[in-house]
Order: structure tokens, then C-alpha cells, then sequence
């Protein structure tokens, strides 16, 4: 069969809007390549669907109402959906571009396991946006280093590709990357059960330096890889993590040997489940935010900043840091953003936060205002105010009125702009 070559298009201006710098991948499904937006003034990141997937029209009817689902998605940790276009022979979709790298990149440039630190900073915000979309009904279904970003900052990561390789499975049989598929993704079954089992082969990757348990090998039955792959999940036990990473304790093996196995109702419930699980085993102070909504924004990102560009170092709070026994009764608990892991307690009657000077919780994120939001103490207990945000402050997934303080109980989840999330802790 002849090669198919697939023009480059760097330098071409799809939609009147999207100027092609630079192809910077191909995959199985897209080409990708870095764009200029020109109306937003940004950068982006715009997939164009290769010539076989495009020209199905069929796909690209299910690729517009996947794309529907997907722009519902605004999760800090989930790389954010902009555009979609089907003409001719063109299929694009645009996302924001993250200045990074990936998972995969990085496992490879350390060249040894990565610690139980390392691994759970990148386990919680890919537990939150899973646990997030789950609940949306949107499962991911390409779970795997390469598809993970790692920001510049050192702090923000996303989980990138919802969907594509679902709707390319479906088409084809061919989406998505079997060395991560859960037995029965082999069958097409699609749930949060085979999203968890990917996320279980990428944290046995992560753990024993960039090795997979399983390869296809060619004494496995099968006549193709795949097919050898298929009975090698389904019926292989786990090969030992202990042949690569011999410090690792009980815990966290029974952890991942949970995430893998081959019963779908004997693995973990929830993404949630799995963070809490790893986060019991190490002592982690993280938790994934309990967010459902709570990242549904309708203003775009303005100026010059996309949601995956570099910000500076934050700037922390006055106080010095806390552990919750030494905070009293009410904190904040940061889960995602600049104060992730930190606590924040609430000790004066009225606390700003936002990116002024004068705010007592600065944030440095674009999307926060100067003048952001206020948390009031009164003898009646907290109240959350909106001090008129451009994007707003959402509370429990609903964006509140500006000017109107609004009371807060244990538990709450608050958002402030894109990325900065936190839990409201009394009691």
C-alpha cells in the first residue's frame, strides 16, 4: 500500500483566524500544529483530523456532537476545547496550547522511576479532571503519558484528547493505544472503569521508569499486536512493579494491582477513589476538589493569555504556613492553582483575595481581578462576596452575584478564575 503524504500547512490561515506556525506532531488521528489566534491574540494548539477520519462523513457528524460535550469540559486540569470546524476536506479542532511538555517526555529525560512525590503531583489533577468529566458522562479513553501536559511552571498539568479516540474507535478500531486498554476496551466498552485502568498503566509507567506491563510479545497468541495485546491484559498476571522499583511499599503495589485488574467491578469506583487511596498510602496532603460544575465558565480567556500560559512565581499568603490542627475552626484548603496542598486560614474579619497588592490572599493568575472576591467573617459565620470579577466567582459550581455576600459551609468549593480552586473548612 502506497505512503499517504500529508502536506504541511505551516503558514496557511485556517477560518480567517487560525494562523498555522508550526506542525509540531503527527498522530494516529491529527496533525497538530502550533497557532496564532488572531482574534483572541493568543496561542493555540489546532488538531487537524487526518485524511481518512476527515473524509468520513458519518465521523464527522459525531465528531461536531462529541465536540459539544467537550467544550463543556472547563476544568483547571483539563486542557480547554475552543473551535471546531468541518469543511471539506479540513477537520480541525482548537484547544489551548500549554508551553510544556508531556508525561511521556518527561519519564524518558529522568531515565529512572519517578518518587511517590512526583507521581502524586501528577496523580491529583488528573484524578480531579477524570472525576470531574465522569461525572459529566464524558470519558477519555486514550489515558497515557503522552497525553498529559506538563506546564513550564512546574505546577499545572493537563490531561489533554478527550473523546477523538472513542469516535476513531468506533469508526475504525483503531483509536486510542492498546498497551493501555482495559480488557474489555478491546470489546469497544467504553466507561470511568477503562479510563481508571489506563491511569493505572500510566502510574505503573511512572513508577518503574518508563516500563509497561504489558508489550504484545510475539509469543502471546494472536496473529497482530493487538491481538496479542488483547490476551495479554485479559490473562497475564501483573508482572511485578518490584522488578523495577524495589523501594515501594505494600500499599502502593496493592494500589495499582486494584487499578489493573481485569474485572471491571474490582477495580476502583471512581477516579476520586484512586487519589484518596494513593493519597492514604503516602500521607499526601492533596485532595481532589469534589467539583461536579464547578468550573463552567462562558467568558473567554482576553488578551494575550491562554489558559496554559506561564505565570509567575505566586506570591503566598502573609501568614506563615499551617497544618490543619494549628488552624482552628475555619480555612481554606487550596486544591488546585497557585496554593494547591496549602491552608489558608481565615483569621480577620474581612480577607480579599485577588491579584492587588493589598489583597491578604494574592493570586497572580490573569484570570483572577485585582479586586476580586472578599470572604466576610461575622458572628453569624462566612460569607463569600464577589467584588464585580470580570469572569466572576463560582460557588459550588454556580457563579454568584456580584455585590452579594453569600453564606459558606464546610465543604464548600469555591473558584476563583481559571485555575484556583479551594475547599471551605468550619468546624
Amino acid at each position: 500500500m502506497p505512503q499517504i503524504i500529508i502536506p504541511d500547512l505551516a503558514g496557511t490561515t485556517l477560518k480567517k483566524q487560525y494562523y498555522l506556525r508550526e506542525r509540531v506532531g503527527i498522530g494516529g488521528m491529527a496533525e497538530v500544529y502550533l497557532a496564532w489566534d488572531t482574534l483572541r491574540a493568543t496561542k493555540m494548539a489546532v488538531k487537524i483530523l487526518l485524511p481518512d477520519l476527515a473524509s468520513d462523513r458519518k465521523f464527522k457528524i459525531a465528531m461536531e456532537k462529541e465536540f459539544e460535550l467537550l467544550r463543556t469540559l472547563e476544568h483547571p486540569n483539563i486542557v480547554r476545547v475552543f473551535d471546531f470546524e468541518s469543511k471539506g476536506d479540513h477537520v480541525f479542532i482548537v484547544m489551548a496550547w500549554v508551553d510544556g511538555g508531556n508525561l511521556r517526555q518527561r519519564i524518558k529525560a529522568l531515565a529512572r522511576p519517578l518518587t511517590l512525590a512526583e507521581v502524586g503531583s501528577i496523580l491529583q489533577p488528573i484524578c480531579s479532571a477524570l472525576n470531574f468529566a465522569h461525572n459529566m458522562h464524558a470519558y477519555h479513553c486514550d489515558i497515557k503519558p503522552s497525553n498529559i501536559m506538563l506546564h513550564q511552571n512546574g505546577r499545572d498539568v493537563f490531561l489533554a484528547d478527550f473523546g477523538v479516540a472513542r469516535l476513531a474507535d468506533e469508526k475504525k478500531g483503531g483509536g486510542g493505544t492498546h498497551q493501555y486498554f482495559a480488557p474489555e476496551r478491546f470489546s469497544h466498552v467504553v466507561d470511568a472503569k477503562t479510563d481508571i485502568y489506563a491511569l493505572g498503566v500510566t502510574v505503573y509507567e511512572m513508577l518503574s521508569g518508563g516500563n509497561l506491563p504489558y508489550h504484545g510479545d510475539s509469543r502471546s497468541p494472536g496473529s497482530t499486536t493487538r491481538d496479542r495485546l488483547a490476551w495479554e491484559h485479559s490473562h497475564l498476571p501483573l508482572p511485578p512493579l518490584r522488578e523495577f522499583n524495589d523501594s515501594l511499599p505494600q500499599e502502593i503495589l496493592d494500589i495499582v494491582d486494584k487499578a489493573l485488574r481485569k474485572e471491571p467491578s474490582q477495580r476502583f469506583d471512581s477516579a476520586l477513589s484512586f487519589w484518596k487511596a494513593f493519597e492514604r498510602a503516602t500521607g499526601s496532603s492533596r485532595v481532589v476538589a469534589p467539583v461536579e460544575d464547578a468550573t463552567r465558565f462562558e467568558p473567554q480567556p482576553s488578551g494575550n493569555k491562554n489558559v496554559g500560559e506561564a505565570h509567575s512565581e505566586p506570591i503566598k499568603p502573609s501568614q506563615p504556613p499551617f497544618t490543619p490542627s494549628a488552624l482552628g475552626r475555619t480555612y481554606l484548603e487550596g486544591q488546585s492553582g497557585e496554593l494547591a496542598g496549602q491552608f489558608i486560614p481565615i483569621s480577620s474579619p474581612s480577607m480579599q483575595v485577588g491579584r492587588g497588592t493589598a489583597c491578604q490572599i494574592r493570586l497572580l493568575e490573569q484570570s483572577v481581578s485585582r479586586h476580586h472576591a472578599t470572604l466576610i467573617v461575622t458572628r453569624r459565620g462566612v460569607y463569600l462576596r464577589d467584588d464585580g470579577s470580570s469572569l466572576g466567582t463560582l460557588l459550588n459550581g454556580v457563579r454568584i452575584p456580584p455585590h452579594v455576600p453569600m453564606p459558606l459551609h464546610s465543604g464548600d468549593v469555591i473558584q476563583i478564575g481559571y485555575f484556583q480552586i479551594f475547599a471551605f473548612r468550619s468546624g
